[in-house]
């Protein structure tokens, strides 16, 4: 149940948008070894942001995810930046990624939880 979002002050075409984001959902059932069946990806493009006090590009990033293996995470952030910096044009050193394991319990699909 991977939740992937990105904001970025990025313009992205509603067309490229469309593609991005399915690429990205198959890059994140591979990276978090799910089906993507239960992948869910937003992308919020032209999103206010400044970091560092520069409007250079940049990415607010959030995975989420039922069982995240957070001994993993540095590799998450080296693998989700090269990606962003690849696709989006990003440089990973603008990149921040909030990471969060959810409770199964607290999480709701379907009419149910996990």
């Amino acid at each position: 149940m991977p939740y992937f979002s990105i904001e970025t002050n990025q313009t992205i075409d509603p067309a490229a948008n469309r593609k991005f984001m399915q690429k990205t959902s198959g890059f994140i059932a591979e990276l978090m070894g799910k089906s993507e069946v239960y992948v869910m990806i937003a992308v919020r493009p032209e999103t206010q942001l400044i970091f560092g006090n520069s409007e250079e590009p940049a990415a607010f990033v959030q995975l989420k995810n039922i069982g995240l293996q957070l001994d993993r995470c540095a590799e998450f952030s080296d693998k989700i930046c090269s990606y962003i910096e690849q696709e989006l044009k990003v440089p990973k050193d603008r990149v921040f990624i909030d990471f969060k394991d959810l409770n199964r319990k607290l999480f709701g699909w379907n009419g149910k939880t996990f």
